[in-house]
């Protein structure tokens, strides 16, 4: 009899360290990177809903409801992993300080110049794809990874869509984060499409932004990866 206890009480130590496991296995570094790109890519959106409503051009539109999308992903990294959500609700509030003053300076250019408000979508791109790199040099859980290589591709996108703009302008974008060796292979790409493979979140999950209120979410019509509302793999870039 002791010796069955025995047992049962180690098989349910072993199941509850596996499922407990699954959601503390994460480094310090890991997590920081998550709570990171979530308050980064809320950044992104809330500066591109800002610069839309100033000058009214389609691509801060388009790119915020892409940022919507980023955002969310990091939020069903957020569940999935049972970590604190440090976004905030309202636009252009965040909870990570360099990224409130980031974010103040940014919308106080955007808004001198069309320009200018070009300018600060290719830094905004250009933070995301150092971040990233970085992020996914120090090695990723898995998961993690599928999810971080996506917005990297979104990012390199957005830039690339971003300095072309600039340059209907007769304007030419100098890079300030990324080397001009590494900015110079990116924007010499091609547009890059969202690996269907890691579209990881479930239908059920891809409204995962509770952390964003409804009028900050974007200005689009659409409310899914694709045609319809679920993770179609169309549009996850």
């Amino acid at each position: 009899m002791k010796t069955l206890i025995t047992i049962t009480l180690i098989i349910v130590a072993a199941t509850s360290f596996s499922i407990k496991g699954f959601a503390t296995g994460l480094t310090d570094a890991e997590k920081e990177g998550i709570q990171l790109m979530r308050e980064e890519e809320k950044l992104a959106h809330d500066v591109y809903i800002f610069l839309y409503d100033k000058w009214n051009m389609r691509i801060f539109s388009n790119i915020s409801n892409a940022e919507t999308r980023h955002f969310e992903a990091i939020g069903y990294l957020i569940d999935n992993y049972e970590l604190k959500d440090n976004a905030k609700k309202e636009a252009g509030i965040f909870n990570n300080k360099e990224l409130q003053e980031l974010y103040n300076s940014l919308t106080e250019k955007g808004n001198k110049s069309l320009i200018a408000a070009f300018e600060v979508g290719a830094l905004i791109e250009e933070v995301d794809i150092a971040d990233l790199q970085k992020l996914l040099a120090a090695g990723q859980d898995s998961t993690i990874t599928g999810v971080y290589e996506n917005l990297l591709r979104g990012s390199e996108n957005h830039l690339r869509a971003f300095t072309g703009q600039l340059e209907n302008q007769n304007a030419k974008y100098t890079p300030m984060v990324l080397s001009e060796t590494a900015y110079t292979k990116i924007i010499e790409g091609s547009h890059q499409k969202g690996d269907p493979n890691s579209c990881i979140v479930p239908n059920k999950n891809c409204p995962n932004n509770n952390n964003m209120s409804e009028k900050n979410k974007g200005r689009g019509k659409g409310n899914g990866r694709g045609k319809g509302k679920g993770c179609g793999q169309k549009g996850w870039n």
